[in-house]
């Protein structure tokens, strides 16, 4: 063998040992990528379902809280249906009341001018009596159904500004 032929199978060794080399170089490259990956996919899938399972629990707080707010709003609404209802029944007695009283005959003689006078005075004031009671009713009426709505934006205010909040206090956040 000639020396030119060494030479030659020694540069050819060498290619092919600096060859070999590079290929498990990029083999091993190719390795520790694929664990970083599966590294970082398994964070990620682990990220994600932690946010699930806040998200699922939000939602479901979200939803017992609708739920009891409606059923607080039909509590609140049957209520004031039932205070409505008293009202109207108490207006109602007072103008059979004031009605059995107008009707009823005056025992006084005709022919005193004076206690006839108080006898109307009292008929206008029973039925004055009853003008306020009624507009008295109808306010009270309006109002309740004020308060009822003033209640139910007040729970909604609040139950939004805690939303963003967890059960200890702190705002809500997914960040691990």
């Amino acid at each position: 063998m000639s020396a030119a032929a060494r030479w030659l199978l020694i540069g050819a060794a060498l290619v092919g040992a600096v060859a070999g080399v590079n290929a498990w170089q990029n083999h091993l490259i190719a390795r520790g990528d694929a664990q970083g990956a599966a590294r970082v996919q398994q964070a990620w899938d682990a990220q994600e379902t932690a946010r699930s399972r806040a998200t699922a629990r939000d939602n479901a707080a979200k939803f017992r809280n609708a739920e009891r707010l409606v059923d607080e709003d039909a509590q609140r609404e049957a209520a004031r249906l039932a205070r409505d209802a008293a009202a109207a029944t108490a207006v109602r007695s007072l103008r059979a009341e004031v009605a059995r009283l107008n009707r009823r005959p005056h025992p006084y003689p005709a022919t005193d001018a004076g206690l006839a006078a108080c006898a109307g005075e009292a008929t206008t004031a029973r039925e004055l009596f009853f003008e306020g009671a009624s507009a008295y009713q109808e306010l009270a009426t309006a109002a309740d159904g004020l308060s009822s709505q003033v209640t139910g934006l007040q729970s909604f205010a609040s139950n939004v500004c805690r939303a963003g909040q967890t059960e200890n206090g702190s705002p809500n956040d997914f960040a691990d």
